[in-house]
Parts: C-alpha cells; sequence; structure tokens
C-alpha cells in the first residue's frame, strides 16, 4: 500500500468509527462534541449539567516494509502492527512511523450532588393548599 492510500485509509477509518460510536452509544457519552462558543473548550453543557471534554489521544505505530528476495524480486507496502517470518532468505528493511491523533469526547457521568442540592432536599416541605 502506498503512502497516500494509507493516509486515505487511516482518516477514512477514523472517521467513519467517530461517526459509528456516535450513532451507537446510548450510555451519555459524547464523540467528538461541537463547541458552542471558543471559551468552552474544556467542558460541554449537557442536561443543564458541565462535563469535561476529554481528548482521547491515539497513537498507532506503522510499519513500512521493503523485502528483496533471493530471487531479485522486491516489495514494499504499509501494515499495520504486521510481521510475517519466513524460511525464505531475503534482506527487509522496515521503517516504523507513527500516526497520533485525539478525538474529543465526553465520557459518561455520575452525578453528584452539590451543596446547594443537599440543603434542598433537607429543608422542610411546604404544605400546598
Amino acid at each position: 500500500m502506498e503512502l497516500k492510500e494509507f493516509i486515505k485509509t487511516a482518516i477514512t477509518d477514523i472517521t467513519e468509527a467517530v461517526s459509528e460510536l456516535q450513532s451507537e452509544l446510548n450510555n451519555g457519552a459524547i464523540v467528538n462534541p461541537t463547541l458552542p462558543n471558543p471559551i468552552a473548550l474544556k467542558t460541554l453543557t449537557v442536561d443543564n449539567e458541565i462535563r469535561p471534554i476529554e481528548q482521547l489521544a491515539f497513537d498507532v505505530a506503522v510499519t513500512a516494509t521493503e523485502a528483496s528476495g533471493i530471487d531479485g524480486s522486491a516489495k514494499a507496502g504499509i501494515s499495520i502492527f504486521g510481521a510475517k517470518i519466513g524460511t525464505e532468505s531475503s534482506a527487509k528493511t522496515e521503517n516504523v512511523s507513527r500516526l497520533t491523533f485525539s478525538v474529543p469526547i465526553v465520557f459518561p457521568t455520575t452525578h453528584v450532588k452539590t451543596p446547594q442540592e443537599i440543603m434542598r432536599e433537607k429543608r422542610p416541605k411546604r404544605p400546598t393548599d
């Protein structure tokens, strides 16, 4: 696989994975949320609660291998976490690169009562007419 094709495939796979996660997750997680304004880069208000936006970082090792066999043939390509062991005599050149990216995500949260909510619950209820 050529580098150009690898980059196109990687970006396509990443964006499709984000899109699939957005539609599949039903547990309160938000993958790659929109930001309402430039100041709100760290938090997002969801259901009247301020939730942190985390950057989920990925660091993928990419191996580019070029091998030449005893018959003089040469092969080049890119594989992700690929390895091949054989008995054939050959010379092999391997370059390892890294693909790093991050996806903003709001993880599911558990509501923690604020001191005001606790005080409100402790107040005696007023009788209704």
